[in-house]
């Protein structure tokens, strides 16, 4: 676990550097005209999670579910990446919101109905349900490897 923990600190410093890891530092993302600003602990916490997740999937699934303290991480990392995909996924279906259709008004003087606009699709939305399917996905692994962790630990009893 220390070992994993240091792995993720390390990533984390080789992309924001010592900088990055100040309270008041921030991630800045440019989508067309919407301005995101994230605080890097959270963008940190979203690297560290996949790291965990990433690192004790690879243990449980070698290990096939008998450890039981790598069982707990990695149940525990994949409950705070969904959590994380929940926050993230709200953010893309606002950005989605922001750029769906407007509508153009004419003139007083013109009697026609405004007309509706249709932006092109920008991805956002699909991206969005590609998210919600991994969520899905995430929370159904969660059930699977809770029953095989109570499977292996009744076994053991």
């Amino acid at each position: 676990m220390i070992g994993t923990i240091l792995f993720a600190l390390i990533i984390n410093l080789l992309i924001f550097g010592f900088e990055g890891l100040t309270n008041n530092s921030t991630l800045n993302l440019n989508f067309h005209d919407t301005y995101l600003v994230i605080e890097n602990t959270q963008f940190i916490l979203f690297c560290s999670s996949i790291i965990f997740f990433g690192v004790y999937l690879a243990r449980v699934l070698r290990r096939k579910f008998n450890n039981l303290v790598a069982n707990l991480i990695l149940i525990i990392s994949t409950i705070l990446l969904v959590l994380i995909l929940m926050e993230l996924i709200s953010i893309l279906e606002l950005l989605n919101q922001q750029s769906s259709s407007w509508t153009v008004y004419p003139p007083l003087s013109d009697q026609e109905i405004e007309p509706e606009v249709k932006p092109k699709e920008n991805g956002l939305l699909l991206i969005s349900n590609i998210l919600f399917g991994f969520q899905i996905l995430l929370l159904s692994f969660i059930g699977y490897c809770g029953f095989k962790t109570g499977q292996n630990f009744k076994q053991n009893k």
